[in-house]
């Protein structure tokens, strides 16, 4: 899974460029260059509030209500201030009254039921930002998205290590897990989770336990990322030591990864570095990068010499970094029982 986690990664990457090739629609430059890369956030709060009542408990926090940030607390979480979570947002893609008109649409569009199960205060925000503002398509995919969530039984998957966790979904995770193929440690300099996949170290031909554990890794990376900045996306590190060519899934594995990143998790990966790839990888990259659209290509970063160094040191503090992402430091070794049963928003070791 973690190979194919690779393809799934560049696919979606080229996908989203031709989809932005041949539907160039409603792209909108923010007139103030002061405010362009602002994280933000829907600042609609009666909208969100009336929309998100049944889950989650939205609130202004006083000390930021000059940016207007929604403090946001699950209700099944514990009620101490360490598990409250200011989410900030990412770069918007449109002007604001553009993506607040776009999200009201979208969530006029679902049921109280659908409601209810969205992931978070962002979610329909993501879904238009991923469908370039075209309103039925972003509500079609999410309609999906909340299908999937349930039938997946996503909850169960992130909420199994809690003392009333699925004991069954539990071992299974632990099991996928058990080699360290995939986890989250440490992050970048803006507080991004990083999320480690070892293609050496998969253990697993079970296709749906291995996409159990992807989505816990994820949902995982995305607890944490939330929990440290407020963020939404994560990073991903791909290190190739000791892969071969047994590693390599079968291709029923690498469709449904790329089924769920493309389809379920729209925006939620900032960075894809490919640390020490395969001559073979690098080959083909090199081959297809001059035809990629520059922000779909600064998406995946192929690291290797000191080039590769240069680009880990721009985004990580390379002493709290592994050494396949040329780290400087000799980190602890990763220990899965320790990682698993610590909250779903800490990386390992922190």
């Amino acid at each position: 899974v973690v190979t194919s986690f690779f393809f799934a990664v560049y696919l979606s990457l080229y996908r989203i460029y031709v989809h932005t090739k041949k539907r160039n629609i409603m792209r909108v430059t923010n007139r103030n260059a002061s405010t362009s890369n602002a994280p933000v956030c829907i600042r609609s709060r009666s909208l969100i509030s009336a929309c998100f009542t049944p889950c989650i408990d939205f609130d202004i926090t006083p000390e930021m209500e000059e940016e207007n940030v929604v403090k946001f607390k699950e209700v099944h979480d514990d009620p101490a201030d360490e598990n409250e979570v200011v989410l900030v947002g990412e770069e918007r893609h449109f002007d604001e009254a553009i993506e607040v008109e776009g999200c009201k649409q979208i969530l006029a569009a679902l049921t109280e039921e659908e409601k209810g199960h969205l992931s978070d205060a962002h979610m329909t925000l993501r879904y238009f930002r991923a469908e370039k503002g075209n309103v039925p398509h972003a509500i079609s995919k999410i309609k999906a998205s909340l299908a999937w969530r349930r039938d997946f039984e996503v909850e169960k998957i992130k909420n199994c290590f809690t003392p009333t966790g699925d004991i069954t979904m539990r071992k299974i995770i632990a099991q996928e897990n058990e080699t360290g193929k995939i986890y989250a440690r440490g992050y970048d300099k803006d507080g991004r989770a990083i999320l480690y996949l070892h293609p050496g170290l998969e253990n697993s031909n079970n296709e749906m336990n291995n996409m159990r554990h992807l989505v816990y890794s994820l949902e995982r990376a995305i607890a944490a990322t939330a929990k440290k900045s407020g963020r939404e996306k994560f990073n991903i590190v791909i290190s190739y030591k000791g892969f071969k060519l047994k590693n390599a899934p079968a291709i029923s594995v690498v469709r449904h990864t790329v089924d769920i990143l493309q389809n379920h998790y729209p925006e939620r990966m900032y960075r894809a570095y490919v640390c020490d790839p395969p001559l073979v990888f690098r080959t083909f990259w090199s081959i297809v990068k001059p035809f990629i659209d520059p922000v779909t290509r600064d998406k995946l970063q192929f690291c290797h010499g000191k080039a590769g160094r240069h680009v880990l040191m721009d985004r990580f503090d390379l002493e709290t970094t592994e050494r396949c992402a040329c780290g400087t430091r000799e980190l602890r070794a990763f220990n899965s029982t320790e990682y698993l049963n610590a909250p779903l928003w800490k990386t390992f070791d922190e």
